[in-house]
């Protein structure tokens, strides 16, 4: 009998496709694990993961490293999105940042990394939250270009391939959020340690498939591109120009590893926001338990 996982994703972005590869060519089913994915949008991941609703989720770092700073079981387990793929984009009016002032831009929470990066691109051109602009929660990236059609929001933060579906549409990109923010672990796959201890076996497993997932993404620019283009859905342009992106930049690691660099600018990001203590663990190890990645390697 195949162990049922229940994954939760935050929306239907080019981050999971390791896993929707694992699926499409049954590296799950030959680990004898049985995978449901339901997506969540904006609705916390800390919960889910902590009463056993979901085993893992494939999402932020915020939530996991302010449980674990409060002496919780929850960690990263291990990577994925190591450093940040977003473009600010806007509709039609609004051709520089500057242009913002008044506007009201899209983001997931306030407790998360998209609204953080949105900060600082707007700070370094001189427009400071809450008095230049306001933000309304729309969900992920899919509903955030929802809402732009719609003219809901004036801008918002976009990754690969959406910015690029946007400014097909029309729209503006503004600029690049890791000019501004370079170093970012955005996407990591996480755990309750709890349930991770008493099921090691088949976090191994499934990190093992992740992994060839992985390895086959960066293998199979047609393929890949193809389930890119039907799971986001994207057409099969942007889907290829994607695959360019993520593999050409490392954006999605080869080898599932943490970027560490990216977990202390986590950290201290939360901590100038006051959704941190300043007396929190500062080593990135701390929250990060690679141990069965490491396994899964070696298998």
């Amino acid at each position: 009998m195949a162990d049922k996982l229940a994954v939760g994703l935050v929306s239907r972005t080019y981050f999971n496709m390791p896993l929707w590869i694992g699926l499409e060519h049954g590296y799950f089913t030959a680990e004898g694990i049985e995978i449901d994915a339901p997506i969540l949008g904006n609705k916390p991941q800390g919960p889910p993961l902590l009463d056993g609703s979901l085993q893992l989720f494939i999402g932020g770092t915020e939530a996991i490293i302010q449980n674990a700073a409060d002496g919780g079981p929850l960690r990263i387990v291990g990577g994925n999105a190591g450093k940040l793929v977003h473009s600010l984009i806007a509709r039609a009016p609004f051709k520089h940042i500057e242009d913002l002032r008044g506007s009201t831009i899209g983001i997931l929470t306030l407790t998360e990394g998209t609204f953080f990066h949105l900060k600082a691109m707007l700070e370094a051109h001189g427009l400071n939250y809450p008095g230049d602009y306001k933000v309304t929660e729309t969900g992920g990236v899919p509903p955030r270009h929802k809402a732009l059609l719609e003219g809901k929001i004036d801008a918002g933060l976009q990754s690969v391939p959406w910015n690029y579906i946007a400014e097909d549409a029309g729209m503006n990109n503004l600029g690049n959020v890791i000019d501004y923010v370079p170093d970012w672990q955005f996407v990591s796959i996480n755990a309750n340690s709890e349930w991770a201890a008493k099921n090691r076996d088949v976090l191994v497993r499934f990190l093992r498939a992740m992994l060839r997932g992985t390895a086959w993404l960066y293998a199979n620019r047609a393929e890949a591109s193809a389930i890119a283009a039907r799971e986001l859905p994207a057409p099969l342009p942007h889907a290829e120009r994607a695959w360019d992106f993520f593999t050409g930049s490392n954006a999605l690691t080869r080898d599932m590893s943490v970027n560490a660099k990216g977990i202390i600018q986590v950290i201290a990001t939360l901590q100038e926001a006051g959704l941190l203590a300043k007396a929190a663990p500062s080593d990135p190890g701390f929250y990060i338990d690679e141990t069965c990645l490491r396994d899964a390697r070696a298998a």
